[in-house]
């Protein structure tokens, strides 16, 4: 019994972006806007001095890893896409990682909850389309679908409550972007970027 509540206890880091912008594309392709890139001297310095060069995205993560610095179990890791990821088997919940994003974008979650909106951006739903190929847009149809009315919009995005969320992926299948992910890879729509991704591994 001691050992279930210390589970269910335990909590997992998550990041609030999936990538996406354009800009990340261009790095992965070795154009001049990776020499911007590496001008800064990590995430914060990034953040204070924030330019469109960097990203599109002014809510979006960064790519230069503070997070991964952060983390002692290597457990968080910049991916393809160009955006931090957390490994569950190596998380242990410490809150290092949240501590270094300088945008809020990584919170810890208890391993119940395994839904999570992948995206916090501001910006409206057409200009999100225009900078970011799997952000949200606000487009409501999570709303909809969600039997336990535990998701809302807010301020262009989507966001659980996780106290009334029943895990049911309903969210995550419906979502046309992508944006609502499901750590645990069962349920999933598949947005563009990540059926693409999956193809070049």
């Amino acid at each position: 019994m001691r050992t279930m509540a210390q589970k269910r206890k335990k909590k997992t880091a998550v990041v609030q972006c999936a990538g996406g912008c354009r800009l990340v594309s261009a790095v992965q392709e070795g154009k001049e806007t990776d020499s911007k890139k590496l001008q800064y001297r990590d995430c914060a310095d990034a953040a204070l001095n924030f330019s469109e060069d960097l990203s599109l995205c002014r809510w979006g993560c960064l790519g230069l890893g503070s997070c991964v610095e952060a983390c002692r179990l290597n457990a968080v890791f910049i991916n393809s896409s160009g955006t931090a990821e957390v490994d569950r088997s190596r998380c242990v919940g410490c809150g290092l990682c949240v501590k270094a994003c300088p945008r809020h974008l990584i919170r810890l979650t208890g391993p119940e909850y395994c839904i999570y909106p992948a995206c916090v951006s501001e910006a409206s739903g057409p200009e999100t389309r225009k900078e970011c190929a799997v952000g949200c847009i606000a487009c409501g149809i999570c709303v909809k679908n969600c039997p336990v009315n535990a998701i809302r919009l807010e301020e262009n995005h989507a966001v659980i409550d996780e106290e009334k969320c029943i895990s049911c992926g309903m969210c995550a299948v419906k979502c046309p972007r992508g944006v609502i992910r499901d750590y645990d890879g069962i349920f999933a729509a598949g947005s563009s970027l990540e059926k693409s991704d999956r193809r070049r591994r």
